[in-house]
């Protein structure tokens, strides 16, 4: 009986041990994170794959934490200061503003911003038994009554009334444009990518796609709302290449490899691309003689080089005025905010952000957002 006693007391011991060093391994990892994060000293690929694991590190820690306090209480101090330390980070992850309301009746610019996904156009002329979703996007988009509205991967067909969406929005009010390909405009059938509509005069525009017939690019516009002027930048970076359910689908260890690494290369060659591409939308930001929003789909979660170069720059909207997590993803994996509004808050307001979920058409969710112009503040 002792010598099971102390066998068992060796291993408890053993585990208890392992498990410590793990939870130190754990700490210094996060505050690593922590320091790559605060001032982007390095902005290599490799970089960003660690800066992304950032919320796996704190439900870690989490866990180790709360195990910690069944047993050995003291020790659970270390993963709790390790949280605690990232409360300059809480933000980007979750939001408790309340809307604030316009009383003063200022001008007022409600934007929408929606990765639409072709308007899954490809189902639609498949067959159209599965042409209801098509429907149901394109009906919604022009019932919303946001005043300018940003699409991705913007599709129209001058053949089908529902997938006429130009001219359907041009007759909803939306008189003025700005699409990546204007050459396309007048095709049968035409992939649009980029597009800016909106209610109110467009002064000035431009275009920059990243690569040849790509979806990924910018759309800028200058829109007069009232006596002020703002410059809407709406871009689409590269994707991020992650398709879990491709790996969950395998039945084989065999193609779970295979999936996995062409995973992480779609990664690393996305981190390279946005990485070079948030350069370019940079010049359109400072360029600008008006206060700006940046909106659209990055493919980076808040826990990236982007979203630190572009939060330098510009407040996030979601920060500012949005509510809980802003998830806005609608396939896996789900749990990632990777669709934003940046916006000038010297001279512009947030009134309130809003990820609409209840908006299940595409593999995106569409975030709204209202802002008002304000006196230009004090740096």
């Amino acid at each position: 009986m002792p010598t099971r006693f102390s066998v068992r007391l060796l291993v408890g011991l053993f585990f208890r041990s392992l498990f410590w060093s793990l939870n130190v391994v754990l700490v210094f990892y996060t505050v690593l994170l922590y320091w790559l994060l605060y001032n982007l000293p390095v902005q290599h690929w490799s970089a960003s794959m660690f800066m992304i694991t950032l919320p796996v590190a704190w439900a870690f820690n989490l866990i180790c934490l709360i195990a910690w306090l069944f047993t050995h209480p003291w020790r659970s101090l270390l993963s709790l200061l390790a949280l605690v330390a990232g409360f300059w980070l809480w933000p980007r992850t979750v939001a408790l503003n309340t809307p604030i309301s316009n009383l003063e009746g200022k001008p007022m610019l409600s934007l929408l911003s929606y990765n639409v996904a072709n308007f899954n156009s490809n189902d639609f002329y498949a067959t159209l038994a599965k042409s209801k979703r098509t429907r149901q996007i394109t009906d919604w988009i022009i019932r919303n009554e946001a005043s300018v509205k940003c699409f991705q991967e913007f599709y129209n067909s001058q053949r089908y009334p529902a997938l006429q969406m130009a001219d359907r929005l041009r007759a909803a009010g939306y008189t003025y444009e700005a699409v990546l390909y204007p050459e396309y405009r007048q095709m049968p059938d035409s992939f649009l990518g980029i597009a800016i509509f909106s209610k109110f005069p467009i002064l000035n525009q431009g275009r920059e796609p990243f690569g040849l017939h790509t979806h990924n690019g910018i759309v800028w516009a200058d829109i007069k709302i009232g006596a002020d002027t703002v410059r809407i930048i709406n871009v689409h970076l590269e994707s991020m290449g992650i398709r879990v359910r491709r790996v969950l689908n395998q039945r084989e260890m065999a193609g779970v490899r295979t999936e996995t690494r062409g995973i992480l290369g779609s990664l690393r060659e996305g981190f390279i691309a946005r990485r070079e591409q948030v350069l370019r939308g940079e010049r359109y930001i400072d360029d600008s003689p008006f206060p700006v929003i940046v909106a659209g789909d990055f493919n980076e979660t808040p826990y990236s080089v982007v979203y630190g170069r572009l939060r330098a720059r510009l407040n996030n909207a979601f920060e500012d005025a949005g509510q809980g997590f802003g998830f806005s993803l609608n396939r896996a994996p789900n749990l990632l905010r990777i669709d934003n509004q940046f916006y000038d808050a010297n001279r512009l307001t947030a009134l309130q952000f809003k990820t609409l979920r209840e908006v299940p058409y595409s593999d995106h969710f569409p975030i709204y957002g209202e802002y008002v112009f304000t006196a230009l503040r004090s740096p």
